[in-house]
């Protein structure tokens, strides 16, 4: 499964999924555009994949601003030239009950999680047009699938993204265009660190959400990057339009999936 010189962006890859994704997609032959926020995460990730041989540049994005979006964009083709592949990755979570929530919380947790699939996406689909192929994947959860209480936001920027990517697979089909979506179960990323350490109870969490999971452990960053590899790949030259669901069982678990 190769992805030789194709030129990918990957926003939100200075942790987690988006560091292990732009990381395995460099190892695999592709040109990695690291949108990152924060520099000196960027960078590492950029260091990293440098000193393993891969081809990458670091490009400090704010994904819920539009000019920063659009220089990002124009800067990646500028450099490595036509875009193949996007992977809309970044995301933030605020914990608060839709009755509690500030509209400040709501929007900021819109802005980062949808509207930057928006903005990067739209901003991408011209150049892709012009080689007449590529392949978008959007990362949402299994969020997207259920409600949670106290993730009004956060589940309903998910489920966003999820009915997004099927519209995005119907405008883009025609120009040979790929979209699709992936929805991780519980993943262990720094996010998930900083979530837990502010929970009465770290210790039945830890418990809990690992039987939740048929496979009795939570994921970690590289089960979703290589789902991402796949659908990136030719090997998905024939899929459009899904969400695939990579959870290690918990949605069949709880919710009949």
């Amino acid at each position: 499964m190769t992805l030789d010189e194709r030129v990918i962006i990957v926003t939100g890859a200075g942790s987690g999924i988006g560091r292990e994704t732009a990381k395995l997609l460099s190892s695999t032959g592709a040109r990695v555009v690291i949108a990152e926020i924060k520099e000196a995460s960027g960078r590492s990730v950029f260091k990293e994949i440098e000193a393993a041989g891969g081809s990458a540049r670091f490009i400090q994005t704010d994904v819920a601003n539009e000019q920063s979006v659009q220089n990002m964009i124009d800067e990646t083709v500028s450099t490595f030239g036509p875009l193949y592949g996007l992977v809309n990755n970044a995301g933030i979570d605020l914990e608060g009950e839709l009755a509690q929530l500030p509209a400040a919380d709501w929007d900021r947790i819109l802005a980062v999680n949808l509207r930057s699939v928006f903005l990067c996406s739209r901003a991408a689909i011209p150049y892709m047009k012009k080689s007449q192929r590529g392949s978008i994947v959007n990362i949402a959860s299994v969020h997207a699938n259920f409600g949670f209480v106290g993730y009004s936001a956060y589940d309903a920027s998910k489920g966003g993204i999820v009915a997004l990517t099927r519209t995005l697979a119907l405008e883009c089909g025609p120009s040979q265009i790929r979209a699709n979506a992936i929805c991780p179960g519980y993943i262990d990323t720094p996010m998930w660190d900083t979530w837990l350490a502010t929970q009465p109870d770290p210790a039945t969490i830890e418990k809990d959400t690992q039987e939740w999971h048929p496979l009795r452990r939570r994921g970690r960053p590289l089960d979703i990057a290589k789902a991402v590899r796949f659908l990136l790949s030719d090997e998905a030259e024939w899929v459009t339009g899904i969400s695939l669901v990579v959870d290690g069982g918990m949605s069949a678990r709880f919710f009949g999936y």
